[in-house]
């Protein structure tokens, strides 16, 4: 069982990825990681996550009540939404790629068959709609979408992906916001084309495809 010092650790690595490859600016963004009957890890408001460290990251409690020196995050009610409506979700980040926050202010998600590598891992990137960042309002249709979801684009402000552990969180982020960044070239180049149905078939015959996806994508 992986301690909480190493999911610590974790949460500092992955900030240090996200921060150097852009996915956010300054102090913005904010990661989670389901610590058993304990509560929660999050990451601290007002500490850039490319330079935090283990002893920065928040326990919080089930009950959303934090045990540190820190403040959690200001969105740390939209993470307990989730986490309270997907048990077998155990990790969150949120952050705000440029190219995927760029369809977030165009309000244009991914909810065509375009990347057989999308289609296979996320299926659709719904489009959530806006509420003011770190509101009961926004953790409430951020959470309910999660239901269904495990990428969320959310309208004038970033990306949400939810993940059986952190780094399978995060890759989901970093697999959106590629796919984000090649529909925004193609776009510039003509029409973006999609794969058939029947195509799409096919993909779930040889990926390894989970029953959420298939049913979203129907």
């Amino acid at each position: 069982m992986i301690t909480e010092k190493e999911l610590s650790f974790q949460l500092c690595e992955v900030g240090k990825r996200v921060y150097s490859k852009g996915f956010v600016a300054a102090n913005d963004g904010n990661f989670s990681v389901r610590l058993g009957v304990d509560g929660y890890l999050i990451t601290p408001t007002n500490i850039s996550k490319g330079f935090m460290h283990p002893e920065d990251i928040v326990l919080l409690t089930q009950e959303g009540k934090h045990i540190s020196d820190k403040k959690p995050s200001s969105e740390y009610k939209m993470h307990l939404g989730i986490f309270a409506n997907r048990q077998d979700v155990n990790a969150i980040v949120h952050a705000h790629p440029p190219f995927s926050t760029a369809f977030a202010v165009t309000r244009i998600s991914i909810e065509n068959y375009v990347l057989p590598e999308i289609i296979a891992t996320l299926g659709i990137i719904p489009l959530i709609k806006y509420e003011t960042p770190s509101t009961q309002a926004l953790a409430d249709v951020v959470s309910e979408a999660s239901k269904k979801y495990d990428a969320m684009l959310l309208e004038n402000h970033g990306l949400v992906t939810i993940g059986s552990d952190l780094w399978d969180a995060y890759y989901k982020l970093e697999r959106a916001e590629h796919a984000f960044k090649i529909l925004c070239y193609a776009k510039t180049l003509g029409n973006v084309k999609t794969i058939p149905p029947e195509k799409v078939k096919k993909i779930f015959q040889v990926y390894s495809v989970s029953d959420r996806i298939k049913k979203n994508l129907k």
